[in-house]
């Protein structure tokens, strides 16, 4: 079970209900309400979980996205990306996240979500561990 989660929004209301619901699930959750702190986070608190709001102030996730990606501490770390805004108008994928996840986020399926993400994101850790070391 992924254990620490990193919650970045910057709708106070949407990261406090998230970051409620994950703790309650029994998650260490932590909590940033614009792009440059989420970074700044994430570097302090190393979670297992970054979840990021596509669209805030001082970085976008997206762009948090990216910057985790080319710090291999994050190597192991699932990064989502959640907006309204539609999938297809967002280049999730190229930011090197792990998700998209369309708001309003099903509070009831996000830590099986989380979970399922988690695994999926080891299980292809370890094949390419295998792989390295099978060369």
């Amino acid at each position: 079970m992924a254990r620490r989660i990193l919650v970045a929004d910057d709708e106070p209301l949407t990261a406090e209900m998230i970051t409620l619901m994950l703790a309650f699930t029994g998650y260490e959750v932590e909590h940033a309400l614009d792009g440059t702190e989420a970074l700044t986070r994430a570097r302090e608190y190393q979670p297992d979980v970054v979840l990021l709001d596509v669209m805030m102030p001082g970085r976008q996730g997206h762009s948090v996205s990216n910057e985790l990606r080319k710090d291999p501490r994050f190597d192991d770390t699932v990064v989502v990306l959640f907006s309204c805004v539609d999938e297809r108008d967002v280049p999730w994928r190229e930011s090197g996240a792990d998700a998209f996840l369309q708001k309003p986020i099903s509070i009831r399926d996000l830590p099986r979500i989380i979970e399922d993400l988690r695994s999926r994101k080891m299980k292809e850790r370890a094949g390419a561990r295998a792989e390295l070391s099978a060369e």
